[in-house]
C-alpha cells in the first residue's frame, strides 16, 4: 500500500497530475493556511468531498515544526512516496529530510515547454543519485477537472448575447471560432464564467490539448477591444484564478495597434488574427487549420 504525500502550493496542477497518474492507495495533502483552499479544491476534484480531515495542516516556514507534523502523520512502516513539487522551500526541505531518513523515494513534476515530465528518485548513501525513471504524463485530465482544481466552480454560458438573449455580432464571431476549433482539440468550452465573481470574468473559450489548457478572448477588433481583452485575460490568468500554467490567447478579427501588441507580448499573450472573417460567416478551413496549428504549438 503506497501513500503519496504531496506538498500543496498555490498552483494545483503539480499535485493533481501525479495523483491521477500514479493512482496511489492513499494521498496526504500537506497544506498551510494560505493554500487550504487549493487543497480543498483538489480533494473535491479527486473524491467529490472537500473535507481535509485526513490531510495535514502545517506551518509554511518553520522547519522543525513541519518535520514534526509530517512525522506524526505517517506511520513508521508506511510506504511513502514524497511529491516535493509544491509547498514552500522550507516545506520541501523538511519533507526531503524525512525522505532521506526513511530511505524513501520522491518525485518532482517538471514543466518543460508546457510538457509535464515526472521525475522519480531513490537514495543511495543518503544522496538522490539514482533516477528511477523520467516520463511524460500523457493526457490524463479533463477541462472540468482543470477548472475545478483552480476555481470554486464555474458555469458554461455559450456565446455573447444582446439584451434580448440573441447572439450578437461578437457572439457570432465567437461561435465561428469555436466551431473551427472544437474538432481540432481534445476539448473546447465556450463562455466560461467562474462562480462568485458576478460578471467580472467571462472567458470566451477554454481549450485543452492533452494536459495543457489555454484560454482565449475573442474580439472583432476596433477601438478599446484589444485592451479590454487583455484585461480579461490578465484577471482570468492571475494566481487567484487559472494561474501560471494556463496559456493565454487573443483571437482578433481586425488588426490591433502596435501599442496593444507590445502590451500583449509583455503579458505573455499570443495574438492571433483572423483577417478573413466576415460577419456571420464561418472560418475558412485553411484559416482554421492555421489557427489550430499555431495554438497547439503554443500549448505543446
Amino acid at each position: 500500500m503506497t501513500t503519496l504525500l504531496s506538498l500543496i502550493g498555490e498552483q494545483p496542477i503539480p499535485n493533481l497530475l501525479p495523483v491521477k497518474y500514479l493512482t496511489p492507495d492513499k494521498v496526504i495533502f500537506v497544506y498551510t493556511t494560505r493554500t487550504e483552499n487549493v487543497a480543498r479544491r483538489l480533494r473535491r476534484v479527486l473524491s467529490g468531498d472537500a473535507s481535509l480531515k485526513n490531510d495535514l495542516k502545517t506551518e509554511p516556514y518553520f522547519f522543525k515544526n513541519i518535520l514534526r507534523d509530517i512525522q506524526k502523520k505517517i506511520t513508521k512502516d508506511e510506504d511513502v512516496l514524497f511529491n516535493l513539487t509544491g509547498g514552500t522551500k522550507i516545506m520541501a526541505l523538511a519533507a526531503y529530510s524525512l525522505a532521506v531518513q526513511r530511505n524513501a523515494s520522491f518525485i518532482y513534476l517538471q514543466s518543460e515547454g508546457h510538457k509535464s515530465i515526472l521525475a522519480r528518485y531513490r537514495f543511495e548513501n543518503a544522496l538522490p543519485v539514482a533516477e528511477i525513471e523520467k516520463e511524460e504524463i500523457s493526457a490524463i485530465i479533463t477541462i472540468d477537472e482543470y477548472l475545478n482544481a483552480h476555481l470554486p466552480g464555474y458555469e458554461e454560458g455559450g456565446f455573447s448575447k444582446d439584451g434580448h438573449g440573441r447572439i450578437n455580432d461578437g457572439g457570432l464571431f465567437e461561435k465561428a471560432v469555436y466551431e473551427s476549433l472544437v474538432r481540432r482539440f481534445d476539448e473546447v468550452l465556450a463562455g466560461v464564467r467562474p462562480k462568485g465573481v458576478a460578471n467580472q470574468i467571462e472567458i470566451d473559450l477554454v481549450i485543452r490539448q492533452k494536459n495543457q489548457v489555454g484560454i482565449a478572448e475573442i474580439k472583432l477588433g476596433g477601438k478599446g477591444s484589444g485592451k479590454r481583452g487583455l484585461d480579461q485575460l490578465k484577471m482570468a490568468g492571475s494566481k487567484d484564478y487559472l494561474g501560471s500554467y494556463t496559456k493565454q490567447f487573443m483571437i482578433v478579427g481586425k488588426r490591433l495597434s502596435q501599442k496593444i501588441e507590445k502590451l500583449a507580448r509583455e503579458r505573455g499573450v499570443k495574438i492571433l488574427y483572423l483577417d478573413s472573417y466576415r460577419e456571420g460567416s464561418s472560418i475558412a478551413k485553411q484559416d482554421a487549420d492555421k489557427l489550430a496549428t499555431t495554438m497547439k504549438k503554443e500549448l505543446a
